[in-house]
């Protein structure tokens, strides 16, 4: 299931701003999906969609963002920074990548569902 959808994120998400995501939301909010699955133990997959709550549908769409921004990244050779007067240009190795990314998405599910009790470990 996915917990988001595009007119969510575009409208209610981003509340006018402008978007990150310009093609294939539904590809980058299927794989925030299954993050949240995942830190939620699954507690989500049998809920109806009407009755997924606003918290879970924003944690989908910042996760969206933050998987396509580490997939443009990966694109891009691990470039992290670049500065056109005197060139420079900075990369990174994708351990660091991937570290920082596993630790961006925690925070992301810990502001958004922390207090919810899906991330809970316990019966």
């Amino acid at each position: 299931m996915i917990y988001a959808e595009e007119p969510f994120y575009t409208e209610t998400y981003l509340a006018g701003k402008k978007p990150v995501i310009r093609a294939g939301f539904p590809y980058y909010a299927r794989e925030a999906s299954k993050v949240i699955d995942r830190y939620t133990f699954g507690r989500l997959v049998k809920v109806q969609e009407a009755d997924i709550p606003e918290g879970v549908r924003m944690c989908c769409c910042e996760l969206a963002e933050q998987c396509y921004q580490v997939e443009k990244q990966k694109r891009e050779a691990g470039k992290t920074s670049e500065k056109v007067g005197t060139y420079s240009v900075t990369f990174a190795a994708d351990s660091d990548i991937s570290r920082n990314d596993a630790s961006e998405k925690h925070n992301i599910i810990m502001k958004w569902l922390g207090n919810t009790g899906l991330c809970y470990r316990g019966i």
